[in-house]
């Protein structure tokens, strides 16, 4: 099995759960695994399992699945869970207001299986007589039912690459020499409707003919160089450009895009002398550096390309050989899966200069968050940690819950003792517009909020962002020094780069947060988060992530010293 086959099925897996009532931290549990096997930088074989494995010590049901799926393919315990579950009841908790109970309501008293039996449902009324929905939960899975098809439609960046690289090697088996991603996926765009791929193909005849006759390859349509379909039951539609050897870098620039970046290149191309292939490409043989320098510019990074033009303009994007650490990662005191001292010996491994400890708070009780006592007693156990660790600055901090009415769920004489505060919406995302934006600016001048977390509160597939009013948001956060966090959780990314893009020249700060629950998810940040940054052509002096660890404090700790120094 591929990581991206992992993935699918562990999220199954989790949704049966929820369905079938099981304990809530099994279920976050596998979740997290199914997010983190997903966003992982190498493919799990047998030799390379144990780099998860062992950061799975004390969850011997997740280690046993997961070595079941990646050594043998299977489990048997995972198919008899979901035998008698039809996948499309799953989908439906794409849909705000259906999560695991209202799914084993509308299965076992509705006979629902899909969306077509719950607008059935819906539309007689039904819902509103269930005691555990009511009048008004029919009324928000109706108001967000329509937006279920939208949703269905957009894909993760990291579920994108995911499939790419379990496609590949399928494309390989059917006779592709090599095999490129292309696309707004290569440009790192968040959210994708598509998977478009470059092949250099021998015999395209026989290319297709193999592809097409493959079992798992569904609505397979070819016209000319360009071929389309499904693979299983992967909704992510896959485009493929088959090009010979010679031209295979040329089918690359192009196919990747954006089509405004690539007309100009014809165009140019064409003021050279060179023709154009009839799939859309420049007659040069050559790799993308070597094109471009035919033409007369020098090579634009794929994430870029969309701002190609100012990219030019400047001396450099944010590397991740420049990021010093993360603040955003929560342990097993919360809803984590790795202990403190895992998350730090992982962060340590991967050469950060600090790292930031920042579990959930008392009001999210169903991830099991830190009341103030709680909150002390790690703190305590990170101070102690900090002696085992000479190499890397543990810091203390926590996320905080933003409730509706814009205070903090944990007192100020506990958000005195911490090193940092991370300030979050985890519910109340469909309040009135004007309320929300109240809710948020409260939350931002408070003098302890260092960081704003994944600020429209987004989950790619599943929720639209918050509707508020951003541009008075990001003035107060302007105004008041309040960091905004780039959130590089697989199905998060948020915000993005085009709301990074427009604060880019304003004066905020920026901070990359894994939202990592388990070590392994660390890579998120590196693999996810800066890319955001990149396509916004952020530089490094906006991201605190590349500060040293004084100037990072010094950052930190500007709004509660502003505060103190107003009312001494």
């Amino acid at each position: 099995m591929t990581n991206f086959e992992i993935s699918r099925t562990l999220s199954r897996v989790a949704k049966v759960l929820s369905f079938k009532g099981v304990e809530r931290k099994r279920i976050t549990d596998i979740k997290i695994l199914s997010m983190t096997v997903e966003g992982l930088p190498f493919e799990l074989n047998r030799k390379s399992l144990e780099r998860v494995e062992k950061y799975l010590l004390n969850k011997s049901y997740l280690k046993k699945i997961l070595r079941d799926l990646v050594v043998y393919g299977k489990s048997e315990e995972i198919e008899i869970l979901l035998r008698d579950v039809p996948p499309s009841l799953l989908e439906l908790t794409r849909i705000p207001g259906v999560g695991g109970r209202t799914l084993k309501i509308l299965y076992e008293r509705f006979g629902v299986v899909d969306i077509y039996g719950l607008e059935s449902v819906l539309k007689d009324g039904l819902l509103s007589r269930v005691k555990e929905i009511g009048l008004n939960g029919e009324e928000i899975i109706k108001k967000n039912i329509n937006k279920y098809f939208k949703l269905k439609r957009e894909f993760s960046l990291s579920t994108a690459e995911s499939l790419f690289r379990h496609i590949k090697g399928i494309l390989i088996n059917h006779g592709a020499k090599r095999v490129e991603i292309a696309g707004s996926v290569r440009r790192k765009k968040e959210i994708v409707s598509n998977l478009n791929i470059v092949c250099e193909v021998e015999n395209p005849t026989r290319f297709k003919k193999n592809l097409k006759g493959d079992v798992s390859t569904i609505k397979f349509i070819a016209k000319g160089d360009h071929i389309e379909f499904l693979y299983g039951d992967c909704e992510i539609p896959i485009k493929l450009l088959v090009v010979p050897k010679d031209y295979f870098g040329s089918a690359l620039l192009f196919f990747t895009g954006p089509r405004n970046f690539s007309n100009y290149l014809i165009s140019k191309g064409k003021d050279y002398g060179y023709k154009t292939l009839p799939p859309g490409y420049l007659w040069i043989r050559g790799d993308e550096k070597e094109i471009l320098n035919i033409l007369g510019m020098r090579y634009i990074p794929p994430e870029v390309r969309e701002r190609w033009k100012e990219y030019l303009d400047m001396n450099g994007l944010l590397s991740n050989l420049n990021i010093k650490g993360d603040l955003h990662v929560h342990t097993n005191y919360s809803d984590g899966i790795s202990s403190i001292y895992e998350v730090v010996s992982f962060a340590r491994d991967m050469g950060y200069k600090y790292i930031g400890i920042s579990d959930h708070t008392k009001d999210l009780k169903v991830v099991n968050g830190l009341n103030e006592k709680r909150l002390m007693k790690e703190r305590l156990e990170v101070r102690k940690l900090q002696s085992k660790f000479p190499e890397i600055k543990i810091l203390f901090g926590a996320e905080v819950n933003i409730r509706q009415d814009g205070s903090l769920d944990i007192e100020e004489s506990a958000l005195r003792e911490l090193d940092f505060v991370i300030a979050s919406i985890h519910y109340g995302f469909y309040l009135d517009r004007e309320i929300n934006t109240k809710r948020m600016i409260k939350a931002i001048r408070n003098p302890y909020v260092s960081i704003i977390g994944h600020p429209t509160g987004r989950k790619i597939g599943e929720r639209e962002r918050m509707n508020m009013r951003y541009d008075l948001i990001f003035k107060e956060a302007e105004r008041t020094g309040t960091i905004i966090e780039v959130n590089a959780t697989n199905d998060r990314l948020d915000i993005d780069s085009n709301m990074a893009y427009d604060l880019r020249n304003r004066e905020v700060l920026f901070s990359i947060g894994s939202d990592a629950h388990f070590a392994p998810q660390l890579h998120s940040l590196s693999n996810f988060g800066v890319f955001i940054l990149r396509r916004a052509l952020v530089s490094e002096n906006k991201v605190i992530n590349t500060f040293n660890l004084n100037h990072l404090l010094e950052v930190l700790g500007r709004k509660r010293r502003s505060f103190n120094k107003d009312n001494d």
